[in-house]
């Protein structure tokens, strides 16, 4: 049997790290989106139904991180970004804060991937760079730079 690509084995890897971490950085971002509705007078509830339409894209964020280079990984991720920017757009989310939220957000989950990479036989940097690779991707998708 042919060994594993090493790619896919840190994408894996990684997408096991953050399945288990998914739901405590998404409440700590709620948390950040609950103050930003303050500062911006929105809806503190809208903050509330953000959290729980951007925890409903995690099967596609975890099925696009584990897939190979391509063009069909690429559609996923720009799908991915979609659904995360109409989320903003439905809980009025200005893109200032939508951005904001987004660097939380990546910046927790890749801590939480550096932590949990031993575990999975893997260093810190390995995952690390696997993960900031996708989150640059759907950064540019999101922001466009």
């Amino acid at each position: 049997m042919a060994a594993e690509d090493p790619i896919l084995a840190r994408r894996k890897a990684v997408v096991s790290i953050c399945e288990r971490a998914a739901n405590g950085v998404i409440d700590r971002v709620v948390a950040e989106a609950s103050r930003a509705a303050d500062m911006f007078r929105l809806d503190a509830a809208s903050a509330g139904r953000y959290g729980e339409g951007i925890r409903s894209t995690m099967p596609q964020f975890l099925e696009s991180m584990a897939m190979a280079d391509g063009p069909d990984r690429e559609a996923r991720i720009g799908a991915l970004a979609g659904q995360v920017r109409a989320i903003s757009d439905q809980n009025h989310i200005p893109r200032i804060v939508e951005r904001g939220l987004t660097a939380i957000a990546l910046r927790l989950a890749r801590e939480v991937v550096r932590r949990g990479a031993p575990e999975q036989g893997f260093t810190s940097e390995e995952l690390e760079r696997e993960f900031r690779a996708f989150a640059d991707k759907l950064e540019t998708r999101l922001f466009g730079d």
